[in-house]
């Protein structure tokens, strides 16, 4: 995919149909949990598309944020305030963002980070001909999650995974910031192996894998900074980016 057609593509969210899934977290009563239409980018968002934000955002740049909202790796890759570098692609997912500065920057963007359970809801929208087909996903999932890569992190849209709906890259290039990322039952449950085979209700390799997604989401912190955390936008039903935008 051109450059110019990647960034095109964050003007246009893509609609999730509302529905229902099963988390992993047995904790949590009532399920399946209801999920109501929402919009989403179907990419994550880019270097370029950070940089346009704090051209306009001089607070948020990072000699300007407070260590209030970011511990001192924020965008520590960057060459500068306004000058990513050689080293760091226009395409490439933006990382080494707090979840502070991606709520900033979505709100900018006329929109909001997906809630956790919009996120989970949308990252299970996957179709598998097979359980086996499923199982070999998840271990492969299983295997990035325990080795990324934050030296090498491809463009976005490089990965070949979307869902059925065209959500692109939600596995195997970043892991994401979500809005509720720490679920209330987080601070009663230790974050080990143990904990992980708990949460495994669905009882398959590829309910593990979301498992680990979780148990890694409570060991963060809003101020914290990660090569292999980024994030994307999300949006209400009945508000895209360009209605959001128009309103303005």
């Amino acid at each position: 995919m051109a450059g110019s057609e990647q960034a095109f593509a964050q003007e246009n969210p893509i609609q999730i149909p509302g529905g229902s899934f099963h988390s992993i977290l047995p904790e949590v009563e009532g399920e399946p949990i209801e999920v109501e239409d929402f919009y989403m980018d179907e990419l994550a968002v880019t270097n370029a598309d950070f940089l346009e934000f704090l051209e306009q955002n001089e607070e948020w740049r990072r000699s300007n944020i407070p260590a209030i909202y970011a511990d001192s790796g924020y965008l520590k890759h960057w060459k500068d305030d306004l000058d990513p570098g050689e080293n760091v692609k226009p395409y490439q997912p933006v990382t080494r963002i707090s979840w502070f500065a991606a709520n900033a920057y979505c709100r900018w963007a006329g929109g909001r980070l997906p809630t956790l359970n919009e996120w989970e809801y949308s990252a299970q929208l996957m179709d598998f001909d097979s359980a086996e087909e499923m199982n070999e996903f998840a271990n492969e999932l299983m295997g990035w999650y325990s080795a990324v890569d934050v030296q090498n992190t491809k463009t976005v849209g490089s990965t070949d995974i979307e869902n059925r709906h065209g959500i692109k890259d939600q596995f195997g290039l970043i892991m994401e910031w979500v809005e509720d990322f720490k679920p209330p039952i987080s601070n009663e449950i230790s974050l080990d192996c143990g904990t992980v085979g708990r949460m495994q209700k669905l009882g398959n390799t590829y309910s593990y894998a979301a498992s680990v997604r979780y148990i890694t989401r409570m060991s963060f912190n809003p101020k914290m900074t990660t090569g292999m955390v980024g994030f994307r936008c999300a949006y209400d039903a009945g508000k895209t980016k360009q209605q959001a935008e128009k309103s303005l």
